[in-house]
């Protein structure tokens, strides 16, 4: 049961760690999600033009 609990405890330090470093990336340089949503908006359009 510790040793479940510890795996939990890690994994969710690492995910809260990508996340807290992806928002701060996304605040010094702001093109991550854009070219996200970018490519999505293609991706619907040509969709649309079908």
């Amino acid at each position: 049961m510790q040793l479940a609990i510890t795996a939990i405890a890690i994994i969710a330090g690492m995910a809260f760690s990508l996340t807290v470093a992806l928002f701060v990336e996304e605040l010094i340089f702001g093109k991550v999600f854009r070219l996200i949503q970018a490519r999505q908006a293609v991706h619907v359009r040509a969709g649309r033009a079908r």
